[in-house]
């Protein structure tokens, strides 16, 4: 795991055990506590993901780029060379 996802991991919690403390905290008795934390959970989870890359900008990998270079390297085949056909 990177520092990212990590980093995120812990966001999530963090941001999830509040969520589910102030479903709780509510002056409301729930029939089905689960049905209400579920969406919940999902919709902080959402918010989560967002924020981190909102606070944290990450550039882009530094593979990808390496990538999308060698392909622009290579020279292209003949039509002999490519094989079938």
């Amino acid at each position: 795991m990177n520092a990212a996802s990590i980093r995120r991991f812990v966001f999530t919690l963090i941001t999830g055990y509040l969520a589910i403390f102030g479903v709780q905290r509510l002056p409301y008795e729930f029939e089905n506590q689960w049905a209400v934390l579920i969406p919940v959970l999902v919709v902080v989870y959402m918010i989560t993901v967002w924020l981190d890359g909102v606070f944290f900008k990450e550039e882009k990998p530094v593979i990808a780029e390496t990538a999308q270079m060698s392909k622009a390297r290579t020279k292209p085949k003949k039509p002999s060379e490519k094989g079938f056909g």
